[in-house]
């Protein structure tokens, strides 16, 4: 996505006379996508935070990716601490139980202590492949080892800048990697993770993935 990329802001206080609720007096702001992605924009009338259809559509995405869940557990674990802020401004008001990771490393831990704990496991994972220590790459291979064990299904998202079709089609051929997503966030970021759930409510039996080193 070209950084040039704008969008634009509105307010949606209906009591405000700059919202967008109000023809004669609506008042709008343009802004590139990933500022709107990473800050929080006010508005200078009322101090509503500003927001645009398309945040809005992205917010209601990733709630229906967790709604069916009783503990909403979701696992982001991504050495980008500006992707770390870009998720949490995005539901900053209605994620439950989130978890944000710097290296797997710590994830896979606790998922192989507490295989048998079902609120100790995440529904969903979104993986970066590239960090220092353990890396993306490593923590499926060892995943893919516990992954039947574990009491639920846990359904894992590649998020990554990788461009690389090799990383794409390692990644895939694990059963619980359900897509590869490029970064940045995009409003067919979450449309696809919700084509993909929708796609695939039967569990998946774990297979033995190839040797990634091949």
């Amino acid at each position: 996505m070209a950084s040039s990329e704008k969008i634009t802001c509105y307010c949606f206080n209906k009591d405000c006379a700059n919202s967008i609720y109000n023809d004669a007096t609506c008042l709008s702001i343009q802004v590139p996508l990933e500022v709107a992605l990473s800050r929080t924009l006010n508005c200078i009338e009322c101090g509503t935070e500003l927001l645009s259809p398309l945040l809005i559509e992205i917010k209601k995405d990733i709630l229906n990716l967790i709604k069916d869940d009783q503990h909403r557990s979701v696992a982001i674990i991504d050495d980008d601490i500006i992707f770390h802020e870009t998720v949490k401004i995005i539901l900053k008001d209605n994620w439950l139980n989130a978890s944000f990771y710097m290296d797997p490393e710590p994830v896979y831990q606790a998922l192989y202590n507490n295989h048998n704990k079902r609120a100790e496991i995440p529904n969903i994972i979104f993986l970066d492949l590239d960090m220092p220590g353990m890396d993306g790459r490593e923590f499926l291979k060892l995943f893919n080892n516990i992954y039947s064990s574990l009491v639920k299904p846990v359904s894992v998202y590649i998020i990554s800048n990788s461009v690389d079709p090799a990383d794409q089609k390692r990644a895939k051929a694990y059963p619980f990697v359900k897509s590869f997503i490029s970064k940045p966030l995009t409003r067919h970021f979450l449309g696809k993770i919700n084509e993909e759930l929708s796609r695939n409510t039967i569990v998946i039996e774990a297979k033995q993935a190839p040797n990634w080193q091949q």
